[in-house]
């Protein structure tokens, strides 16, 4: 194998060999994610499993790690447009890109907490994300400060409940942490906390505080479609009331 460097790529070794691309890297990266989980993330594994050097990746992707968790997020929404109808209202276009959101995060749940969690996975490359989003509140006649206001809720509500839903159990359960939490909230006293013990039945296992699976085994469709109704229910309202709707 020539360690010289190849003209038209740049690349050294097998990189240039085998004519490795940033969307090769991404792929591998998710795939590891999806695999190990974020916090086990690591370049040098990837950069193995690849048959490359750390530094070949750092040459696709950008100098750091968290120019590859922005790529990895490009990836995750750049679809986010693809099924919209030209006919469709922007509230309607609203309930699309988040619904199909939920959908493409839950294919790669262990991406979640890179999405919505961590500013490592902010960045330009997102631009389809916020474009989509501020191009329907645009639609409604949402302008300046209350534009903002508007994506920022949005985001924060939606794809914040997105992470939360599919927050990733602890790695190891060797100690059987499942179990333990599970009978820690059965035994919740009827007389300390008489509303909570009232329902269990409804809410054990089925909250994001009484729970010991995350939404990768346990539903929460409903509530995502409570939240997206009062949001975008309420985005409405308030652009009726500032009298910018368009539609």
């Amino acid at each position: 194998m020539t360690s010289k460097r190849d003209k038209k790529t740049g690349l050294r070794g097998r990189a240039a060999t085998v004519g490795l691309d940033k969307a090769q890297i991404v792929n591998a990266a998710i795939e590891q994610i999806d695999q190990r989980g974020l916090a086990a993330f690591s370049m040098r594994e990837l950069a193995r499993t690849l048959g490359v050097s750390p530094a070949v990746i750092y040459w696709h992707v950008g100098g750091r790690q968290e120019d590859l968790f922005a790529e990895v997020s490009a990836v995750i929404t750049a679809a986010l447009a693809d099924e919209f109808e030209p006919e469709q209202s922007w509230q309607e276009r609203l309930r699309s890109v988040f619904r199909r959101y939920r959908h493409l995060v839950h294919q790669h749940p262990k991406v979640a907490p890179l999405l919505g969690a961590q500013m490592k996975s902010n960045g330009v490359a997102n631009l389809v994300w916020v474009e989509t989003v501020l191009a329907a509140l645009a639609e409604a006649g949402f302008a300046g400060e209350s534009l903002r206001d508007a994506f920022n809720v949005l985001i924060g509500g939606l794809s914040g409940f997105v992470t939360m839903e599919l927050a990733p159990p602890p790695a190891d359960d060797s100690s059987g942490w499942q179990q333990t939490f599970a009978e820690r909230v059965e035994s919740i006293d009827a007389e300390s906390f008489p509303h909570t013990h009232a329902v269990l039945p409804l809410i054990s296992n089925r909250i994001f505080v009484l729970r010991w699976q995350n939404g990768a085994d346990v539903s929460y469709d409903s509530s995502f479609e409570l939240l997206l109704d009062i949001i975008i229910d309420g985005l409405t309202l308030r652009a009726q009331q500032q009298g910018v709707s368009r539609r």
